[in-house]
């Protein structure tokens, strides 16, 4: 016989169990009315629905989509699938005109019987796998009431194709974007435990790895092909974490916090120092997509906002932007410079990575010399804006490029880089980044770097050497062209093109150019077109062309350069009397530009930089000496009383230490042998601070981006940084 205390104890588990399984099913269904919610907060109008039924064909069709072409730059399909959405939001959302409708729901029907008698596949997977899947899932949640059985298994059918065991269930962004779809077609199904699956499985994709995903300098690549993809794949795989850790809040499906906390860390050390202000998508790290034309230049802070709302970790950096930052990014060749009044970003390639991402499904058809050390500076994020169909794709800024007379074919745009000496020094307020650029498309060579200040950018290049028959450009800026051009105090209002003799001064939009050398300097000022279609290949760009105002300044080295150097300064949100006074009374100074060493100095902010190609030796003003026994970058931070801080970085990531000496102009030699950086943080800079006044004796320290806590690392989960 059972007791009764046993019987309690027995009643009391049930009960439990009892009320767990109640509370996950509450949690399962205010998930789905927060979504549903979601998918029906954008109003449909009554216009569209009405065009979307009196030109839909009683086959369920649409005259004006191409339902043949299913080829990668085609399927219209998307059409469809779109105008089925539309018709499931307008049937479902109070207030609207069609809310339950009978004409609506018939012509849904119809359209959605004739999707799921012909199961439209591209030759692209991702629609195979995420486009039309997640349409699919969405469609089947706001219309499940409304569908037979057959429909309905039919539609859930096609939404499992987004699954854990398909072609795009690889780590990285898609991965996300998958589980996100799964936990839909789950709340169709209403299935708590494959949910509960896809939930876990998304949160599981949130770690720091070498692989494809979020790199540990916070950069993020979506392949293996160490290609950035930080405000594209990832950009999507913090949008749709956040997106679905909302949803899930406050309920028994709720991510654990390590996983927010790294999101957020991604988006701040990462994704947010590569958007100029916090507000925009900087063009330097973008890839295909500068060939999409954008609706908007400009953005609010959704994402930061989102972060805020659901946790306090690192809140405050996430309401006020930091508007005076440096970084390097070691595993995507990337720097980017933030200050209140501009960013300003540098985008190279190495023997470690490709120059673009592949496959590219034929967008961004012409860039080839896109990341040859392109530099683009942002104020208001409308310099580039939608510039891409009418510039000159030989003139990217930043690049030093043979402008050749036919642009090569797009298949042969992505190349492996060639040189190892790829890389950047950073204290995160200061910095500066080198390129030893041998080009895999026409074999043209230069030593290319940039040094970063407050006010001012100033770059360098040596070694300028090409065989080819066509003469070799470096560009300062290509923009949109806006207000007079200033040259030597000289306005200018109108269309011009000219070549003139260094060195010289030009302003415009508020940034200044000095052009240090004795170059010879191309400018241009007025329309040029081009068309989408010749960028891009995909149904959505056209052949119409598109004309613009473009300002283009350039240095022209002449055909079959040998040795031939530039030097320049860039003045972000510099007025052109600023340029003017700035051109006569020059704080920095270049103290070298070879093909050996480039280095500069700023006397006023007592910041000294060198890139050693090669073991060497060099004096700075104030009788700086440094000697170095390794190829190296250092940044050097000097006071009357001596030197106060060293930041040392190999762009090869192949060192393991550097040993260099040091002399003050009124102390004694230090001589410091390093351990670098190794592993995954191979590349990272390492900063010394001076521990005494005199600044013979330094304290070691491996400078850490911010705010780094225990990392999620694949397999153990715990990665720290330090």
């Amino acid at each position: 016989m059972i007791s009764s205390s046993r019987i309690r104890r027995i009643w009391i588990v049930m009960l439990f169990i009892s009320q767990s399984y109640a509370q996950q099913a509450n949690d399962f269904a205010i998930i789905g009315e927060r979504l549903t919610t979601s998918l029906l907060a954008a109003p449909v109008s009554t216009g569209q629905v009405e065009r979307i039924i009196t030109t839909m064909a009683k086959d369920g069709t649409w005259s004006t989509i191409n339902y043949r072409d299913t080829s990668k730059t085609g399927f219209e399909h998307r059409i469809h699938l779109e105008n089925l959405l539309a018709m499931a939001k307008a049937y479902n959302q109070p207030g609207s005109s069609y809310a339950h409708n009978v004409q609506l729901l018939v012509a849904f029907r119809a359209a959605l019987q004739h999707w799921l008698e012909e199961d439209y596949r591209c030759e692209n997977w991702w629609w195979n796998e995420i486009g039309t899947p997640d349409a699919m899932a969405n469609i089947l949640l706001l219309m499940r009431d409304e569908l037979n059985a057959d429909e309905l298994a039919a539609g859930i059918a096609i939404a499992e194709r987004s699954n854990f065991d398909g072609f795009g269930a690889r780590p990285g962004g898609d991965f996300v974007k998958m589980a996100g779809i799964k936990a839909v077609t789950e709340l169709v199904r209403r299935d708590t435990a494959e949910f509960a699956r896809a939930i876990k499985t998304m949160s599981e994709q949130i770690y720091v790895t070498e692989d494809r995903g979020i790199k540990p300098d916070m950069s993020f690549h979506h392949r293996t092909d160490n290609v950035p993809s930080t405000l594209s794949y990832g950009a999507q795989y913090v949008r749709i974490f956040l997106y679905w850790a909302d949803l899930v809040s406050e309920t028994r499906f709720a991510f654990e916090p390590e996983a927010i906390a790294l999101v957020t860390d991604y988006y701040l050390d990462g994704m947010r120092k590569a958007m100029p202000f916090g507000r925009f998508a900087d063009p330097g790290i973008k890839n295909r997509e500068v060939s999409r034309k954008s609706s908007a230049g400009r953005r609010s802070d959704y994402t930061g906002k989102l972060l805020a709302r659901i946790s306090n970790y690192r809140k405050e950096e996430l309401e006020h932007p930091n508007l005076r930052s440096n970084q390097y990014f070691w595993y995507s060749h990337y720097h980017s410079h933030q200050r209140p009044k501009y960013f300003a970003s540098v985008r190279m390639f190495s023997n470690r990575s490709n120059n673009m991402e592949y496959p590219h499904n034929e967008e961004g058809l012409k860039n080839h010399f896109y990341a040859d050390g392109s530099q683009f500076i942002s104020r208001t994020g409308r310099e580039y804006f939608n510039i891409y169909p009418s510039w000159d794709w030989r003139k990217i800024p930043g690049t030093t490029v043979v402008q050749v007379d036919t642009f090569p074919h797009w298949k042969d745009l992505v190349k492996k880089g060639t040189t190892a000496f790829v890389g950047g020094v950073s204290d995160g307020e200061y910095g500066a980044a080198t390129f030893d650029f041998l080009s895999p498309h026409s074999g043209l060579k230069a030593h290319k770097s940039w040094f970063f200040f407050d006010d001012e950018i100033v770059c360098l290049g040596a070694g300028i050497t090409s065989t080819a028959t066509q003469p070799v450009m470096t560009t300062l800026n290509q923009a949109l062209s806006n207000g007079p051009v200033w040259l030597n105090d000289k306005r200018n209002t109108g269309e011009q093109e000219q070549q003139i003799e260094g060195p010289a001064w030009v302003n415009h939009d508020s940034t200044g150019y000095i052009v240090l050398n004795a170059n010879r300097i191309w400018l241009r000022r007025g329309k040029s077109t081009g068309t989408w279609r010749s960028i891009s290949h995909q149904d959505h760009a056209t052949d119409e062309p598109v004309t613009q105002d473009i300002f283009t300044l350039a240095i022209d080295h002449g055909t079959q350069p040998k040795d031939d150097t530039y030097a320049y300064i860039i003045l972000p949100a510099a007025s052109e009397s600023q340029t003017s006074a700035y051109a006569q009374h020059q704080p920095t100074e270049v103290v070298s530009n070879t093909k050996e060493l480039q280095a500069v100095s700023n006397k006023l902010l007592g910041i000294h930089y060198a890139v050693f190609y090669e073991p060497g030796n060099i004096v700075f003003p104030g009788g700086i000496h440094l000697e170095t026994n390794e190829p190296a970058l250092f940044i050097i931070k000097a006071a009357d009383k001596g030197i106060e801080q060293i930041t040392v970085a190999d762009p090869t990531r192949k060192l393991e230490k550097i040993t260099f000496r040091l002399k003050f102009a009124t102390s004694s030699d230090t001589t410091l042998t390093v351990q670098l950086p190794r592993g995954t943080l191979a590349g990272k800079s390492l900063r010394l601070d001076a521990i005494s006044k005199n600044a013979k004796t330094f304290l070691l320290r491996s400078d850490t981006l911010a705010a780094r806590r225990d990392r999620i690392w694949k397999g153990d989960r715990k990665f720290p940084l330090n």
